[in-house]
This record gives C-alpha cells, sequence and structure tokens, in this order.
C-alpha cells in the first residue's frame, strides 16, 4: 500500500505540467520527471517486481520507467521538435497506468513466478526484456504524439485554438516525432523478435509454432514497417497515419501487458 501511493504521488508533478498556461523546458519540467522515475523506481523496489516477472501491475510499472526515462532523455537532448511539450499528457498517461496497476495489484497481492530457471540466466532474456521495454515506450510515445497532432489537427481546421491546442507541439514537429518514432520502435523489435524466438528454442518450442504474444507482436511489426514504407514512398499524412500509429501501439499494448493480464487474471496461469 505504501509503495502504491508513493508511486501515484510520484507521477502527480508530472501530470499537472498539462495545467501550465505555457509549458517551457524547465527545472519544474525536469524535476517533475526526476520525481516521476524515483517514485517508479521506488514502487519497483518495494514490491519486488522484478524485471522478468510475469504480472500484469509489474508489466505496467516497467511500461512507465521505460517511457519515463525515454521521454526525459529526449526532452533533455532534443529541443528541435519540442517533444517536452507533451510532458503533461504523458504524465497523465502514466498516472492512468499507475492507477491500473494499483487496482489489479489490490486483487493480488502476490508476486508473481519470474522465468524459467534456464532462461533467467540467458543474456538472451535481458536483451528481450530490454527491446521490449524500449519498444513499447516508443511505440506509447508515438501514440501521445498522434493523439498531440489530432488535437492539434481539430484546433487548425476549425480555427479554434483552444488551451489544450497551444500547449501541444506544432502540427509538423508531431507527425515528424510519431514517425521517428516508429522507425526507431522498428529496428529495436528487430532484435526483439529475434530474441524472443532464440528464448523460444531454448524452451524447446518449435521455431513455427507461434503464440498469441508472438502473433500480436509480428502484425505490430507489420504495422509499423507500413507506415514508414508508405511514409517514405508516398504522401501519407495526417489522420492515416496517425490510424497506424495507434494500430501498432494497440497490437503491442494486446502482446505485452494485454498477454500479461489473461494470464495472471483471467486464465489464472
Amino acid at each position: 500500500m505504501l509503495a502504491t501511493v508513493i508511486h501515484i504521488l510520484s507521477l502527480l508533478p508530472l501530470a499537472t505540467q498539462i495545467l501550465r498556461k505555457d509549458p517551457q523546458r524547465d527545472i519544474w519540467m525536469f524535476a517533475s520527471v526526476g520525481t516521476a522515475i524515483l517514485g517508479t523506481i521506488a514502487v519497483l523496489g518495494l514490491s519486488g517486481e522484478a524485471a522478468q516477472s510475469r504480472g500484469f501491475s509489474a508489466a505496467l510499472h516497467w511500461s512507465e520507467l521505460a517511457v519515463v526515462l525515454i521521454f526525459g532523455g529526449l526532452a533533455g537532448c532534443d529541443g528541435k521538435h519540442q517533444i517536452w511539450r507533451l510532458s503533461g499528457y504523458i504524465g497523465s498517461y502514466l498516472l492512468l497506468l499507475g492507477v491500473i496497476a494499483a487496482v489489479f495489484g489490490a486483487f493480488d497481492s502476490r508476486i508473481p513466478a519470474p522465468a524459467s530457471d534456464e532462461s533467467f540466466y540467458s543474456t538472451w532474456l535481458w536483451v528481450h526484456i530490454g527491446t521490449s521495454l524500449v519498444t513499447y515506450a516508443l511505440v506509447t510515445l508515438a501514440a501521445i504524439a498522434a493523439m498531440g497532432y489530432v488535437i492539434q489537427e481539430y484546433a487548425l481546421k476549425n480555427r479554434k485554438p483552444n488551451r489544450w491546442s497551444r500547449r501541444l507541439p506544432p502540427l509538423r514537429d508531431s507527425e515528424q516525432m510519431l514517425v521517428s518514432f516508429l522507425k526507431w520502435s522498428a529496428w529495436i523489435l528487430v532484435a526483439g523478435i529475434i530474441t524472443g524466438f532464440a528464448l523460444r528454442q531454448m524452451d524447446g518450442v518449435p521455431l513455427w509454432s507461434v503464440d498469441h504474444k508472438m502473433m500480436l507482436t509480428l502484425l505490430g511489426f507489420a504495422v509499423i514497417c507500413a507506415l514508414i514504407l508508405i511514409h517514405e514512398r508516398s504522401t501519407l499524412r495526417g489522420r492515416m497515419a496517425v490510424r497506424f500509429v495507434l494500430g501498432a501501439y494497440l497490437l503491442l499494448t494486446l502482446a505485452f501487458p494485454g498477454v500479461r493480464l489473461v494470464s495472471a487474471y483471467l486464465v489464472g496461469t
């Protein structure tokens, strides 16, 4: 309970960035990012949720940590596309994930079993976990940038800019960000797929035997590659690109935390 309270409180400063009249890339923004990172690390440490845990709450907490770490790094290194203007939206998203993790964690306080002993000591496992988290974090940031694009486009098309649209990055920056994030995620996801097949081979599972998680991951990879290919070879813009991004996000959400939810709470494995 203490870990959950600390975690939720640590995400509030970043979420409240959405209330700033004019978001800034300043000490307050970076302090809120740092607070969110420390709070997420605290809940992982106090709850004993290891990276290789099969639990749903653990998947959400580790996803949060990956998102906030990558966002903080990008906000500190790249001011060109004004990604820091998404800080309040990213904080609100993380707060929502934190609440969902707290609710499901309250139903089951057991610490889920980690991966098998053989794969636990394998480098393949840790590379697979790392690539999965980074990929999902990048696709999440792309989805948030896509939603920002929709809000900004709606305000400009109707010539009714509001306080929400004024806080967002320019329309072109949002589009460039979502495509760039997907390009990075595609390369990293290749490593995740390869290590995933390697782990299956270690467990004695035939390579041609594809489960729900691998199928959803491959479909997500196909959607990402399709968007990149079409974007490079045509003038794919606007809402069509947003649909591709949200489709990839949905598939990877089903493949990562979605599978954990089903296995932990619906089928009881």
